[in-house]
């Protein structure tokens, strides 16, 4: 019952991707100059899981959030986004101390494909409750802030859109508008280089290390990911509000290393991987203010010495559609 219940939801959306009308569903302002800003909120917790000792299974990495700033700029099948983070920490400083970010993307479409460059780097990260395993920490000060610890990424991301209507660029509110819903399958394929590394020492505390297993006296974890997953979206207007969500999910390749004396040593596996994008907001046709949230999760296991990460990234973007520019008479 399941295995029919699975293969029809599938079909469904498969032949979606031919039901749409043959008219042109969303308005494109890919001529016009578009001009847009947005304020967000960005976090990438982050964990090692391991049987340290009979109470410790797991430590956890944290950095103090600030609110990201972004101004960019849109024309025909360009687009840039410069972010930054403001001044001032959403945690005391006191048990989280200093966050420092830098947040570079690039995007462009062409056709049914749509590809994006993303590249982020985090620094300032805590050890989160080190009073649990050190007894200098209290209750008032209960996280190691003493590493020098950073996380980065980078991505190089690119979409297969099945559906010819289903668009990007509309998609997100920035350079185009939907009038009506439109459904699709597609195929996500990414290259990311990914990792976290402390410069002042191991990622597991010394009282925390296994004699009998290195990988816990590491200073860095690295990974590159790359593969083809498939995915289903779908986008809707009402009235002036516009709501869509794209969601892929699958195995990814995956080659990874650990870091000991500045020796690396690598080794190679397959990964489950999940993409989440979802937007809502208002949209017409002189500017917009569109919400986006997005997921996206990030591992490095060597067996039972296990390293998760996940990048949430909450924004609201606004933006200015300046004129078409008149094409010059020849």
């Amino acid at each position: 019952m399941l295995n029919k219940l699975l293969i029809s939801i599938a079909l469904f959306f498969f032949f979606s991707g031919f039901s749409q009308d043959e008219s042109r569903p969303y308005t494109s302002y890919r001529d016009h100059p578009i001009v847009f800003t947005d304020l967000g909120f960005s976090t990438a917790p982050a964990n090692i899981k391991y049987q340290f000792n009979d109470q410790i299974s797991k430590i956890q990495f944290r950095h103090n959030n600030k609110m990201m700033v972004g101004m960019g700029f849109a024309f025909r099948w360009f687009s840039m986004r410069i972010g930054a983070a403001l001044i001032g920490n959403s945690r005391p400083i006191s048990q989280f101390g200093r966050a420092r970010y830098i947040d570079l993307g690039v995007q462009f479409s062409v056709k049914k494909v749509h590809a994006e460059i993303d590249f982020r780097n985090y620094s300032g990260y805590v050890l989160k409750n080190a009073l649990l395993w050190d007894p200098t920490y209290t209750f008032a000060d209960p996280n190691d802030k003493s590493q020098d610890i950073s996380v980065y990424n980078m991505s190089w991301k690119m979409w297969y859109l099945h559906n010819k209507n289903f668009r990007i660029d509309p998609f997100t509110g920035n350079r185009g508008v939907y009038d009506k819903s439109v459904m699709t399958w597609f195929l996500a394929g990414r290259l990311d280089l990914y990792g976290i590394s402390n410069q002042r020492g191991s990622l597991v505390p010394i009282s925390l290390q296994d004699s009998t297993n290195s990988k816990t006296g590491a200073t860095a974890l690295t990974a590159v990911d790359f593969g083809i997953i498939p995915g289903l979206g779908y986008v809707n207007k009402i009235n002036n509000f516009q709501f869509g969500v794209m969601a892929a999910v699958g195995p990814r390749i995956q080659f990874k290393s650990y870091k000991i004396n500045d020796h690396d040593t690598g080794l190679a596996g397959v990964v489950g991987r999940y993409d989440f994008k979802a937007i809502f907001g208002y949209n017409v046709p002189e500017y917009f203010v569109m919400m986006h949230l997005e997921v996206d999760n990030k591992s490095i296991h060597f067996s039972d010495f296990k390293y998760n990460q996940t990048f949430f990234y909450l924004k609201v973007q606004t933006g200015y559609r300046f004129k078409e520019r008149e094409k010059k008479k020849k």
